[in-house]
């Protein structure tokens, strides 16, 4: 069974079934929040190669029977980058999960927050901790499934901040991403198994067994 690279892919590699969150945004308009120059073209050519409207999908479905929330990162849609709309998307299905009392199930594969939105995409990472910390208090599971690569503060809040940290072999994941690590780094140190190694993943998973083991947990 080969790797998940897409977020729909991911979806159907562990889950039974699955129904998408339906939003009202419209196209991006001004070059964002901050006014990238370019921003909302580069948007747009996102939108139109993926075929997503933004860098999450999310949604319910059910895994090994269990009805859950999913929340997928598309990496080809801008890095799979944090915004303000991934981080409303995101939110969004933590508010589902707590209201419906649902298990959270993220599958990341982000390069961090979105350059493009300066100040205001590194805010979505406090947003979406805040998120976390509420279903937690709601006694809502937490499960990560960490994709190629999971970097950044994607891996530092839905990553790293969940209940439960599997991780597919030979993804990439740590804090920095590899344009910005020191030039004596080494490769290795940045990966699931160098992370399971840590203690900081629990367990690394092929995707053929990825949905059993989602299940179970």
């Amino acid at each position: 069974m080969s790797v998940p690279t897409t977020a729909r892919e991911a979806i159907t590699l562990v889950a039974d079934d699955f129904t998408e969150l339906t939003y009202t945004e419209g196209p991006l308009e001004g070059d964002g929040p901050i006014g990238w120059p370019g921003y909302a073209a580069a948007h747009a050519r996102a939108a139109a190669r993926t075929g997503e409207a933004e860098s999450v999908v999310c949604g319910t479905g059910t895994v090994g029977g269990v009805p859950v929330v999913l929340v997928s990162f598309e990496f080809r849609f801008l890095g799979g980058s944090l915004g303000e709309r991934t981080g409303a998307r995101a939110s969004a299905a933590h508010a589902l999960a707590r209201a419906r009392r649902l298990p959270v199930v993220v599958l990341p594969a982000t390069g961090g927050s979105r350059m493009h939105e300066g100040m205001r995409a590194l805010l979505q990472l406090q947003l979406l901790a805040r998120e976390s910390e509420l279903t937690r208090a709601a006694g809502r599971p937490q499960v990560a499934v960490l994709r190629d690569p999971t970097t950044g503060g994607g891996w530092a809040t839905l990553g790293a901040g969940s209940d439960v940290v599997l991780a597919l072999p030979g993804a990439q994941v740590g804090f920095a991403g590899s344009r910005v690590r020191p030039p004596d780094a080494d490769p290795a140190a940045y990966t699931a198994e160098s992370q399971f190694a840590h203690g900081h993943v629990d367990a690394i998973v092929p995707p053929a067994g990825l949905r059993g083991a989602l299940g179970r947990w």
